[in-house]
């Protein structure tokens, strides 16, 4: 018996494709990210310990992601993968990647994240049955850190390395300019520099490094 309500799911994810609709789902997420050496990671978790950050412990995600019969995910950079972590399983769609957020290389996507009341074999299968097709799997440990409400990570990527993720929530054209300005200014107290902000995400990582 399915305990998913896919049929809901299809008509939500129709919705997110449509050019000008709104999505009914939580604020933006604001993100930046920067490739990090191992060593550099520990004189970050000492800076953030410095400037008041709370450690909110570590989690193992792994995640599975899918391609469209009808539309190449990786040219528009959509997103659509199934996510697991501490047992529990959701379904997320992210929209396309829009020029600007490909110059200022960071981003706000709205998500729509379903939750998923199923084993993790049957729900791929659904999808691979609708001729989704599977892209790539990321499969990450994440330490998190809570600095005010902008929410720092540090992730060590299975066959990639070391990276620091850094996100903040917006709702709002003006609330966006102030998650940008922060991230940046986060960015630079913990001794990074813009220039090094990756504007691809790990589903491409993996995929290139394939």
């Amino acid at each position: 018996m399915w305990s998913c309500r896919w049929g809901k799911t299809i008509k939500i994810l129709h919705m997110a494709e449509t050019s000008g609709h709104k999505l009914n789902c939580r604020k933006e997420e604001v993100e930046l990210k920067v490739r990090i050496s191992p060593s550099r990671a520990k004189i970050i978790r000492k800076r953030l310990a410095f400037m008041g950050a709370k450690g909110k412990g570590g989690v193992a995600e792994s995640d599975t992601y899918f391609t469209a019969p009808h539309r190449d995910f990786i040219k528009s950079r959509e997103c659509l993968r199934i996510r697991e972590k501490n047992n529990f399983l959701e379904l997320t769609y992210k929209g396309r990647t829009t020029g600007t957020m490909a110059r200022k290389k960071q981003f706000w996507k709205k998500e729509i994240n379903i939750p998923i009341r199923c084993r993790r074999k049957l729900a791929e299968d659904f999808l691979l049955n609708l001729n989704f097709r599977k892209v790539a799997d990321v499969i990450k440990k994440r330490e998190i850190f809570l600095l005010g409400n902008t929410v720092i990570a540090l992730d060590n990527i299975r066959n990639l390395g070391w990276f620091i993720e850094i996100e903040s929530s917006a709702s709002g054209r003006e609330d966006r300019k102030k998650a940008l300005r922060g991230n940046l200014d986060i960015l630079k107290k913990l001794g990074l520099e813009d220039k090094d902000i990756i504007n691809e995400p790990y589903r491409d990582l993996v995929i290139k490094k394939k």
